[in-house]
């Protein structure tokens, strides 16, 4: 992973360089050189196991803000997966669900940063068909302000904005390269990972 950010933070630092020489040549003289660890120490990853340490570093995030006010945005990948395996307590699971997207909801309002939570996706049989639907269903879903759904049309990723309150739904092609995501390119071409 750490690989990957550095790619990431070296193209970002490559794109304002170009975007500052293109837009901005009276501020080059004003120039600040950055380097890629810039970017790195202000990446904080935190990695759990289980849905109790999850529960937990939610509820260690409003310290860690707190101490940490450059922070403005945190990402969470992926918010259900371990809410989806062995929890027998259906009741006590949607409890804890909505009270971690309460406390999300709390932490964008009160440090105004935004809060991205990736979901997985399911197949569902719906009316003679599978049909892909958000897992852990739509009450989990109803928590989130704005949803995109990622998804492959043919050999092209695309973004769709699925729910928004200030956006209409549209769907944009994108690409995931060495860079980071990108305008898509025609010479996209679906691969399979391994």
């Amino acid at each position: 992973m750490v690989e990957r950010v550095l790619q990431i933070a070296e193209a970002c630092i490559e794109d304002m360089a170009e975007y500052s020489n293109h837009f901005h040549k009276d501020l080059q003289a004003c120039e600040v050189k950055m380097h890629p660890n810039n970017i790195l120490e202000n990446i904080f990853y935190f990695r759990v196991c289980s849905y109790t340490e999850q529960i937990a570093l939610i509820n260690y995030l409003d310290k860690f803000v707190m101490e940490n006010k450059e922070v403005k945005i945190i990402i969470v990948d992926s918010v259900t997966f371990h809410f989806r395996q062995d929890f027998e307590d259906m009741a006590l699971r949607t409890r804890l669900l909505s009270e971690m997207a309460l406390k999300f909801m709390k932490l964008a309002k009160k440090f105004c940063l935004a809060v991205v939570m990736l979901n997985q996706v399911t197949t569902k049989f719906i009316e003679g068909s599978f049909q892909l639907t958000l897992a852990l269903g739509d009450s989990w879903s109803h928590s989130c302000t704005n949803r995109i759904i990622l998804f492959w049309n043919g050999n092209e990723r695309h973004a769709f904005i699925d729910k928004s309150p200030s956006l209409k739904s549209a769907s944009a092609p994108y690409s995931v390269t060495s860079r980071g995501i990108r305008n898509s390119t025609s010479s996209c071409k679906r691969i399979k990972m391994m």
